[in-house]
């Protein structure tokens, strides 16, 4: 509650600690996080542990691409509201989530 989020207060209602944008923004960076991370409560994150130990080359730049957007679509985001651009710089793959050309959450993997 301290960094915002979802309030539930005494009488059962509901309040969103957070602005519109800051909570949406919260959410997507969430699904990233679940699977970099290892959040395994809820089967919403993206699957990003199975890569490490991949090659950088642009089929893993694409299979990364293709598990966030499923992620996000998931019960979440339309297809097509949002872009998933992946980076290779030596090592890693940064990962970033933009929603009408404005950056929402990134992380990257080290493979």
């Amino acid at each position: 509650m301290s960094s915002g989020g979802i309030l539930l207060d005494g009488t059962g209602d509901l309040a969103v600690t957070l602005s519109p944008l800051e909570e949406f923004n919260s959410m997507v960076a969430t699904r990233l996080k679940a699977a970099v991370k290892g959040w395994k409560l809820y089967a919403i994150g993206a699957g990003l542990e199975v890569f490490p130990g991949n090659p950088v080359n642009t089929n893993t730049e694409l299979s990364i691409q293709r598990a966030v957007t499923a992620s996000l679509t998931r019960d979440f985001l339309p297809s097509g509201s949002f872009t998933v651009q992946t980076l290779a710089i030596g090592d890693t793959i940064e990962i970033y989530v933009y929603i009408s050309k404005t950056l929402v959450a990134s992380t990257s993997i080290v493979l």
